[in-house]
């Protein structure tokens, strides 16, 4: 299976440009969002591969695992794109509509991380939707060196 380098992230929507968020730091459950980069731990993501799953993606800033909560209804009737204190599997798959871009999706479910609506907005909601043919579900790993006091 395809997939990134382990290492630091910030994860970008290639339709919005706006970037994968732990909303102000919540602790978990923390509601995953899209920002418009803050510069801070929260925008940054540990990136690691795993023996039989793909990848699991952690945040920088709160430590917590980016998931996929069916009990959560906050978002959708399906659940919500959360945080977790537990490992949460991840696939990468390369994203057929735009080069270089990957599908986040969700090793359960099947379903692939997007931004609701393609919306560009500052804190824009982050859901699970089946996978599509094109950029709203494209994202791009752009290797960060995490600097001191950004957590």
């Amino acid at each position: 299976m395809s997939t990134i380098p382990t290492g630091t992230y910030v994860i970008m929507n290639a339709t919005t440009h706006t970037y994968l968020n732990v909303l102000a730091f919540q602790p978990v459950p923390g509601d995953i969002v899209n920002s418009v980069g803050n510069h801070l731990g929260n925008d940054m993501w540990n990136v690691l591969k795993t023996e039989s799953c793909g990848v699991t993606i952690q945040s920088y800033g709160t430590g917590a695992f980016l998931s996929f909560d069916p009990s959560n209804k906050t978002d959708t009737p399906a659940g919500s794109v959360v945080t977790s204190r537990s490992i949460y599997p991840w696939s990468l798959k390369p994203n057929t509509a735009v080069p270089y871009a990957w599908y986040i999706v969700d090793h359960h479910t099947g379903k692939g991380l997007a931004v609701e609506n393609n919306s560009a907005a500052n804190a824009a909601q982050v859901l699970e939707l089946g996978l599509t043919n094109n950029g709203s579900q494209a994202w791009f790993f752009i290797a960060k060196e995490p600097l001191a006091g950004t957590n």
